[in-house]
């Protein structure tokens, strides 16, 4: 297979300062590069992580020189290995340079969580940063020397991720092992949103009339009622719909409920649909942080 690591550094806008592109197979630069910004002329928030100031990029190519270069590596990789890929993928994107919907994406802090962080009480989706796993592993990583580099962090990535293959120990070949590896990380990824569906909805009695409130790990404290629930946003969507006629008004969160109302509550059960919870779960959110008045019903 043909993978490639990357990495990048940029200014606090997010226009791309540094890339470096690192052959997994024998850890060979492919391709560096500095770049002079288009727009930024100063960077004093990321140029403290990764110390890259605008005097040592103000003779660099710019982005849109090298892209044609850099769209060619990428576009012959199989996979992309990354830590943090999300962000690097982010300032590609953000140069026109883009990743074919065939090739894989390797995200190490995935790889980390499932055959070291686990076993180190590292919940899900909480992975620390590059330096600290590889001080983990016993890799010598210095925050304030090495880290944030562009070929420091690639290199250091590429460790991790062999260090990964190492530790999984599968006897397959390396894409074989990636496949066993994405099957049981997905596994692991409906197990945890499984988990975290489950909570409580529960009745607060104010002077203004009844607050529902959603929680995961423990009813509100204050509450007159709590039920426990496998799907708390299909729940909290649900009994917002069955109570929406007692609303004290249009787009209030207080209800004016009846007795019948509060049976219905202590009575309601529901099962866990992953694709109705996290519909219920953007919807409610997005209506909460806009306080839209928006009805809930759909």
């Amino acid at each position: 297979m043909n993978l490639i690591s990357l990495d990048i550094e940029a200014t606090d806008n997010g226009e791309m300062l540094e890339l470096s592109i690192i052959r997994h197979s024998d850890s060979q630069i492919v391709y560096h590069s500095y770049f002079k910004p288009a727009v930024a002329r100063t960077w004093p928030k990321s140029q403290a992580l990764h110390h890259i100031s605008p005097d040592m990029v103000k003779d660099s190519p710019s982005i849109k020189q090298e892209k044609k270069t850099i769209q060619s590596i990428i576009d012959q990789a199989d996979g992309i290995i990354g830590f943090a890929i999300e962000n690097d993928i982010k300032y590609l994107a953000g140069s026109n340079i883009s990743i074919g919907k065939t090739t894989l994406i390797l995200e190490v802090r995935d790889w980390f969580w499932y055959y070291k962080g686990k076993e180190l009480g590292i919940e899900f989706g909480s992975v620390p940063s590059l330096s600290k796993c590889a001080r983990m592993l016993g890799f010598e990583f210095s925050e304030e020397a090495e880290a944030h580099s562009a070929s420091n962090d690639t290199l250091m990535t590429i460790k991790l991720f062999d260090a990964m293959i190492a530790i999984a120990d599968t006897g397959l070949p390396l894409q074989e092992t990636i496949k066993k590896f994405e099957s049981l990380y997905e596994e692991e990824k409906r197990l945890h949103a499984q988990e975290m569906a489950k909570g409580f909805i529960s009745l607060v009695k104010t002077s203004k009339g009844y607050l529902i409130k959603n929680s995961h790990l423990h009813p509100a404290s204050d509450a007159e009622v709590s039920i426990a629930v496998e799907s708390r946003f299909v729940a909290e969507h649900d009994i917002r719909e069955k109570f929406r006629k007692r609303e004290i008004a249009p787009d209030s969160t207080l209800y004016n409920l009846r007795k019948s109302d509060i049976d219905f509550l202590k009575t309601y059960t529901n099962t866990y649909d992953p694709e109705k919870e996290e519909f219920h779960r953007h919807f409610l959110r997005a209506r909460k942080k806009s306080k839209s008045p928006l009805p809930f019903h759909l």
